[in-house]
């Protein structure tokens, strides 16, 4: 092919030289075969160059595709390689995504049974526990209200008074250690004092408040005492020269049921003066605490 287009070229350039060639009437035919064979050399040689050139674009031509086909074989066997690594790298894939999937169904079922557990766990203690609190609670209200039954109980202090005087008017002597007798009792509630005896029997365990008046003749001192179960519990004496008086003593005790309480002289001769009007002998007492 590439001889086929050089012989072409040569014939083209031979023309354009004839018909470039000026004719010359009076130039010898040997000039004009002499310059014609110059040209038909230059030609020849430039034709030749021309070859040479082309006989050197073609080779390079020819190695380019050489290293272009070297190529488009090296990029098949890299796309070839690419396609294997990407079928490789494929299934890779699949059967990495198989197996966490089946470790995810794994985890996620052991998961699930661990918050089961836990829930199951955790509503078994609380339940355990909201019976455990319910059963001290029921015996924390059980236990307060019998504590509040006795506080109750004890909170509310029964009745239990007495008040009694000397009675007709007129004066009372008494000897060392002679019970007084307030016979006319104005109250009595309980029946705890007793006017026979002029004691106190207590009913009910607590604390008493005591208390005795008495009016003393005038020119005599008088001398008394409050006693709890002949033990002296209160000590007074009062009197003077030109005058009838009345005193107060009182008395708190500790008593005991059963326990009585009097009124006694401490001194032999010992005197009061009774008067319905203004002055009262009175013995009088009452549980303030149970």
């Amino acid at each position: 092919m590439l001889n086929c287009v050089g012989s072409w070229i040569f014939l083209f350039i031979l023309g354009i030289s004839f018909a470039l060639e000026p004719s010359c009437p009076v130039c010898s035919k040997y000039e004009y075969e002499e310059k014609l064979l110059e040209r038909v050399i230059r030609n020849e040689l430039a034709l030749k160059d021309t070859l040479d050139k082309i006989t050197e674009t073609q080779a390079k031509v020819e190695h380019t595709l050489t290293q272009i086909k070297d190529k488009h074989d090296t990029l098949n066997d890299v796309i070839l390689g690419l396609e294997v690594t990407k079928q490789n790298v494929s299934e890779t894939v699949k059967l990495l995504v198989s197996e966490n999937v089946k470790d995810f169904e794994v985890m996620k079922q052991k998961l699930r049974s661990n918050v089961d557990d836990f829930i199951n766990l955790g509503t078994r203690n609380v339940s355990a526990n909201v019976a455990e609190m319910n059963s001290s609670i029921q015996s924390f209200l059980g236990k307060m209200s019998k504590e509040v039954d006795i506080l109750r109980a004890g909170s509310v202090v029964p009745v239990v008074m007495f008040y009694a005087r000397l009675q007709p008017s007129g004066s009372f002597t008494y000897t060392k250690h002679q019970a007084v007798v307030f016979k006319t009792v104005l109250v009595n509630v309980s029946g705890g004092y007793d006017p026979d005896t002029g004691q106190f029997t207590a009913s009910v365990a607590g604390v008493y408040m005591f208390t005795v008046q008495y009016c003393t003749i005038s020119g005599k001192t008088s001398y008394f005492e409050i006693v709890h179960d002949g033990k002296s519990v209160q000590r007074s004496q009062h009197g003077h020269a030109n005058y009838y008086g009345c005193v107060t003593m009182q008395a708190f005790a500790m008593v005991a049921m059963g326990e009585k309480v009097w009124v006694r002289s401490t001194l032999p001769d010992n005197g009061v003066y009774q008067d319905d009007v203004n002055y009262w002998n009175s013995f009088a007492g009452m549980l303030i605490r149970n």
